[in-house]
């Protein structure tokens, strides 16, 4: 029997940070590269991830989804979203038209596939920024639609790869878990 997968998107603006975020949460890259490339229109990361299940020990295929920002793209959005599994949402909480725009991501990559909060993180990526700027509070406020989404910050230092990497296990376990209860309650009533 094949390996069961999760379908990650990582979301949100153009600019904002969604490659550099999942190159260091999935040991790709440790380091910024010094130039911008925009991702046109998706990028996909796949590898295998071990998981203990409800005392059962399996191996899952990982699809993370690097999606554009640019949403000249938005056409390809409903197949990125396809039989999604969690959403990672990144975005500069200092700019106010991010912060916005999250919104429109929300409801292509958390509605429309039916996700719950649940299998959402927030990143809030301020690239090279001081840790002590980064604790501020002058996160621009969000929508109510992410009061219960789980927030971390990524500044992309090098002292907090290992905190990264750890957060987006964390995370990724508890997506393999809701989505494993939600398969097991689909084969119940078959």
């Amino acid at each position: 029997m094949p390996a069961p997968t999760i379908k990650i998107a990582v979301v949100g603006p153009l600019a904002s940070g969604k490659s550099s975020f999942i190159n260091f949460a999935t040991e790709t890259r440790e380091s910024f590269t010094e130039t911008y490339i925009p991702t046109v229109p998706v990028r996909i990361i796949e590898y295998e991830a071990p998981s203990t299940t409800r005392g059962r020990s399996e191996t899952w295929n990982v699809q993370i989804f690097d999606c554009s920002g640019d949403t000249k793209f938005e056409h390809t959005w409903p197949a990125m979203s396809y039989k999604l599994n969690g959403t990672v949402f990144v975005y500069n909480p200092d700019d106010k038209k991010q912060a916005e725009e999250l919104n429109l991501w929300y409801n292509n990559f958390v509605e429309k596939p039916n996700l719950t909060e649940k299998c959402c993180l927030l990143v809030a990526s301020r690239k090279n920024q001081d840790e002590e700027d980064s604790k501020s509070d002058r996160n621009l406020p969000l929508s109510t639609l992410f009061s219960d989404i789980p927030r971390i910050a990524f500044n992309g230092k090098m002292d907090e790869i290992e905190n990264i990497k750890q957060t987006f296990v964390d995370y990724l376990k508890k997506v393999i878990a809701e989505t494993s209860r939600g398969q097991e309650h689909d084969e119940r009533f078959k």
